[in-house]
């Protein structure tokens, strides 16, 4: 019986283990994984638990619209809704059972400023921290439980190569993380520089 008890034991803890890590998850930052003007299509991303990616799927002038991402224990894709020049604004997302929306708040020239990223159960809000021309290199990631911090590594033109995360939103899956982080990336790497 005491056996059965320890094994119990044993499996309990490591069952829980795991959970409590799959939460704890934490995004630690995002950098080009080359150098030169096609660096915006490979990044790696770096978790507490592991590392991942986000690369174009594509090659050509529509490369940014179709991305296939890896995560640790997880894949999938991120792409665009539609098609034409407003086509940034609104993006779908699947990874290993979660799926969701990225998708710009309001119209007009500023609408870069502000997203929404959704699955079935959970609405982060990202949003520049600051205004004006350089406003792209900080951004706040907010949900109901804390927030994130996105921020440009170094200053200068290559300032979109390299992202510091400042990860305080525990209970939201790596998933939904990874894909409130694409729209500031994007931002910052794509679209200010087509």
């Amino acid at each position: 019986m005491r056996k059965l008890f320890l094994v119990l034991l044993l499996l309990t803890l490591t069952g829980l283990s795991g959970i409590v890590s799959a939460q704890d998850n934490k995004l630690l930052s995002v950098s080009t994984v080359y150098s030169g003007s096609d660096a915006w299509k490979d990044w790696d991303v770096r978790f507490s638990s592991g590392s991942g990616s986000i690369r174009t799927t594509y090659s050509g002038d529509d490369a940014w619209k179709n991305w296939s991402v890896s995560l640790p224990n997880s894949g999938g894709y991120i792409q665009t809704l539609y098609s034409g020049d407003d086509a940034w604004k609104n993006w779908s997302f699947s990874f290993s059972g979660v799926s969701g929306r990225i998708s710009t708040v309001y119209s007009g020239e500023d609408a870069w400023k502000n997203w929404e990223v959704s699955d079935s159960k959970t609405s982060l809000k990202v949003s520049t921290v600051y205004s004006g021309e350089d406003a792209w290199k900080e951004w706040r990631i907010t949900g109901s439980g804390g927030e994130m911090r996105v921020s440009a590594r170094y200053s200068g033109s290559d300032a979109w190569k390299n992202w510091d995360i400042t990860d305080n939103l525990p209970g939201v899956s790596q998933e939904l993380k990874t894909a409130s982080v694409f729209a500031c990336i994007f931002y910052g790497a794509v679209r200010i520089r087509r």
